[in-house]
C-alpha cells in the first residue's frame, strides 16, 4: 500500500497534520522531536507542492501540432461586402 502522505492526491491531508502538529505535538513530543516532526512535515509538504506544480506546468504546455477545427482562414485582400 502507497503511502497517503507522500502521494499527490493527500489534498489538505499535509496542512492539516502540520497545523496539528503545532498546536498540540507539543503535548506529546519532547521540544526536539516536535520540532524535528514539523520540520519533516513541512519539507514534505514543499516536496508535494512543487511536485504538483511541475505536473499543472507541464500539463498546461501546448503541442506545436495542434489544430483548431473551428478556427477559418480570413481572406483580407477581398473587398468587404455589405449586407444590407
Amino acid at each position: 500500500m502507497q503511502s497517503v502522505v507522500l502521494m499527490n492526491r493527500s489534498g489538505c491531508l499535509l496542512p492539516l497534520l502540520i497545523i496539528l502538529n503545532l498546536f498540540f505535538g507539543r503535548m506529546f513530543f519532547s521540544f526536539r522531536d516536535w520540532f524535528l516532526v514539523g520540520l519533516v512535515l513541512a519539507l514534505i509538504f514543499l516536496l508535494n507542492s512543487i511536485s504538483a506544480t511541475r505536473k499543472i506546468i507541464s500539463a498546461g504546455t501546448r503541442r506545436s501540432g495542434a489544430i483548431d477545427v473551428e478556427g477559418e482562414v480570413v481572406d483580407d485582400r477581398k473587398p468587404h461586402q455589405r449586407i444590407s
